[in-house]
C-alpha cells in the first residue's frame, strides 16, 4: 500500500512533500532480510544470559518490535525515552524524557535504537547503564550511519549500513511524522538542512 501523500487536515504540508519528494533507500523486504540477519547474530550473543531488552523511545519502537518477533528466548522488555531532534532535522540538546528504575545490576542490557549516527544519544544511555550496574552493555541499531567523524562508541549489532543522510521510516521520523513506513527513504538534499 502506498503512503498517502493528500492534504490531510492537521498535517503540515512540509511533512507531506518531504515523503512525495523522498526516495527509497532500503525497501521493506530488505529491511526485513536484515532485522533476520542481525536477530540471529543477537539470539547468539545473548540467549543464555537473561537479557533485559531497552527499547529507545520512539524511533526504537518498530525495529525493537520487529526483533522481538524473532527472539524465541526468555527476555524482559523496557524502554528509556530520550530525545535529541525533536521536529528538527539536526541533533540539538540530550532531554531525557524517561528514565525507569530497570534493575539493571549484574544483567545484561541490550539498548534497541533506530538509527546511530553521531552517537550522543547512545553514548550516553550506554553510560547511564553502566553506571546502574550492568554487567554487559549491548548496542543494536537498525541503521548504522556511514560519518566521517569519529564517534563515541561502536554498534555491537547493526542490521544497515546507510549513508549520512537524513532517514526516515522504520521508527525514523520527518518532523514526528513517518516512523510508520516499512522501508527505508531519503530525504532531498534541499530539505536536510530545513
Amino acid at each position: 500500500m502506498t503512503p498517502s501523500t493528500v492534504e490531510t487536515p492537521g498535517v503540515p504540508s512540509a511533512v507531506l512533500a518531504a515523503r512525495r519528494r523522498a526516495e527509497v533507500l532500503v525497501d521493506a523486504a530488505e529491511v526485513q532480510r536484515a532485522i533476520d540477519r542481525v536477530s540471529v547474530r543477537l539470539s547468539l550473543a545473548v540467549s543464555a544470559d537473561n537479557p533485559l531488552l531497552l527499547v529507545v523511545m520512539n524511533g526504537g519502537l518498530p525495529f525493537g518490535a520487529e526483533l522481538l518477533k524473532r527472539l524465541s528466548f526468555p527476555l524482559q522488555l523496557g524502554y528509556v525515552h530520550v530525545a535529541r531532534y525533536g521536529a528538527a532535522t539536526r541533533g540539538g540538546a540530550l532531554s531525557w524524557l524517561s528514565q525507569h528504575d530497570y534493575e539493571l545490576a549484574g544483567r545484561t542490557v541490550v539498548l534497541v535504537d533506530d538509527v546511530y549516527d553521531r552517537g550522543e544519544t547512545l553514548a550516553a544511555i550506554v553510560a547511564w547503564a553502566e553506571q546502574a550496574g550492568a554487567a554487559r552493555v549491548l548496542t543494536s541499531v537498525l541503521v548504522d550511519k556511514q560519518v566521517e567523524e569519529p564517534r563515541p562508541l561502536s554498534v555491537d549489532f547493526s542490521a544497515l549500513s546507510c549513508p549520512d543522510r537524513y532517514l526516515f521510516g522504520c521508527g525514523m521520523d520527518f518532523q514526528g511524522y513517518w516512523r510508520n513506513l516499512p522501508a527505508i527513504y531519503v530525504l532531498p538534499e534541499a530539505l536536510e538542512s530545513a
